[in-house]
């Protein structure tokens, strides 16, 4: 891979500015960088060698994130845990990117396969998404009350997003959300995922993840979903979770986030803000994918529960 000029060479200094849109939590814009096609990430090479090609830099380390006061509340300790991020997005494919190097002093995953909304029980990353930026409730009591089970089980993850993956799986599928439509929304070409592990004590491991904002996921199927517009300067919201087990899956030793802020698997309004910085080779900037559902699909859908 090659490296390539970033049209807006001063976005590196967007951490630490303020946004004309404003942020979900506090006022850092994170700035994500366009890769075109020709340059986009192999989700399963083993290296993260092509994300050093083409991006300016590591996005993000263990010391851009939080501890939360979970379980036993570690803080950011690398050598307990220590980890570098990268970010991007690709206007062509309308997809954003992610991976993660985590170094471990203890590394759990004992995930059999077969239940993709429980690998939050390991270790692993979470990447919550909010791409049209209105914030709000997307899962538990805030989507409202006295819903019907179907209401809610559509309503879960239908303006926002929680996707979660591991290093690796005796299935092969490393990466779900938290919502329903596991057979399609964590599957290509929509969303992909490749990891792998190595060592004991420390142990590294490393997940890359390719993912669909959605401002209207309906777990029935694309044709009935509504795909975020990626567009260059745009600001999307989301969150990156990372956890922490040291004895068994399910029980946190330490709970990281980027925003510093509870609630997130919930609450879009805990995100903060990315803006979407464009690069200017091969296909950056083509136009994106038409979305599938029209504007008033929200209102047709409630009216067909009645």
């Amino acid at each position: 891979m090659r490296r390539f000029t970033i049209l807006a060479l001063a976005a590196a200094c967007i951490f630490g500015m303020t946004s004309a849109t404003s942020a979900h939590i506090g006022g850092l814009v994170f700035p994500i960088f366009e890769i075109p096609t020709g340059d986009l990430p192999d989700l399963r090479d083993g290296t993260l060698e092509d994300w050093e090609d083409v991006l300016p830099g590591t996005s993000l380390d263990h010391n851009s994130f939080a501890p939360l006061n979970v379980a036993d509340g570690a803080g950011i300790n690398p050598e307990d845990l220590a980890y570098r991020a990268f970010m991007s997005w690709h206007s062509a494919g309308q997809h954003l990117y992610m991976a993660i190097e985590r170094v471990d002093d203890v590394y759990v995953n004992t995930y059999e396969g077969g239940d993709l909304t429980g690998l939050w029980r390991f270790d692993s990353i979470e990447f919550m998404v909010d791409g049209d930026h209105t914030g709000g409730s997307y899962n538990g009591a805030g989507i409202g009350e006295d819903l019907s089970d179907e209401e809610r089980k559509l309503l879960t993850n239908f303006q926002g997003q929680q996707y979660v993956a591991i290093a690796e799986s005796p299935d092969g599928r490393t990466l779900g959300y938290q919502g329903s439509g596991q057979g399609w929304v964590t599957l290509p070409p929509f969303a992909d995922a490749g990891g792998f592990s190595v060592g004991e004590s420390p142990n590294t491991s490393v997940i890359e993840l390719q993912v669909t904002a959605w401002d209207e996921l309906n777990w029935q199927g694309p044709e009935l979903s509504r795909r975020s517009n990626l567009t260059a300067g745009r600001t999307i919201g989301f969150q990156i979770s990372v956890p922490d087990f040291d004895t068994e899956a399910g029980e946190y030793h330490g709970f990281h986030t980027l925003s510093g802020q509870p609630n997130t698997w919930r609450e879009a309004d805990n995100f903060v803000d990315g803006e979407l910085i464009p690069c200017d080779i091969g296909d950056c900037g083509s136009a994106p994918l038409p979305t599938a559902v029209a504007e008033d699909s929200w209102g047709r859908i409630k009216a067909s529960f009645r």
